[in-house]
């Protein structure tokens, strides 16, 4: 086999081999239309804490690419299709006083806080930027929801962007992005 011919036909198989859902023609495999893909990519600028240990939810201002994941309400991530769902979140927090202070994030699903998905930060002194991230996978029914939380006890303590870099020149950056990918 030579790199300018097919690797699959419908009878003989080279390195793939088609199995359900997909189909075959001419050396191209493509989806019979039982593979849902959905995803979404949400993020935001500066976000703060306006009141000492109060919930707080993550806004989201930007959508990049998404296709049956969507933002409703500014801080509500909604799924259009059921299904197992992986869920990238990253943040940049700043911390504006002395002293330290915990700042806990996690998650909620139809509202309800999701057991095992807290995260608990300590932030010492001045803080000028601490990135962190995290992930989870959850089965999700058509029609349900997700919102990002955080709190502290510290009203000094912020979800904060990153403003463009010079010398040399760089982007600017968010201060809370989540991508959720439908994976089964």
């Amino acid at each position: 086999m030579s790199y300018n011919q097919n690797i699959a036909s419908a009878t003989e198989y080279g390195v793939v081999k088609v199995g359900s859902g997909l189909n075959v023609a001419d050396g191209v495999i493509s989806n019979s239309g039982g593979l849902v893909l959905n995803y979404g990519f949400f993020s935001n600028g500066t976000q703060t804490n306006p009141v000492a240990n109060a919930v707080n939810l993550g806004t989201f201002t930007v959508t990049g690419p998404a296709n049956g994941v969507s933002v409703v309400g500014g801080n509500t991530i909604t799924v259009d299709n059921a299904g197992v769902y992986t869920v990238l979140f990253t943040t940049t927090m700043a911390k504006t006083s002395g002293g330290t202070s915990s700042m806990s994030i996690w998650l909620r699903y139809n509202g309800v806080d999701i057991p095992g998905s807290r995260q608990d930060l300590e932030l010492i002194n001045t803080l000028s930027i601490i990135f962190t991230s995290g992930n989870f996978t959850l089965n999700m029914a058509a029609g349900s929801n997700l919102q990002f939380c955080w709190s502290s006890a510290d009203t000094t303590v912020n979800l904060s962007a990153l403003p463009a870099g010079v010398t040399p020149t760089r982007p600017t950056g968010s201060s809370l992005k989540i991508t959720m990918t439908k994976i089964s």
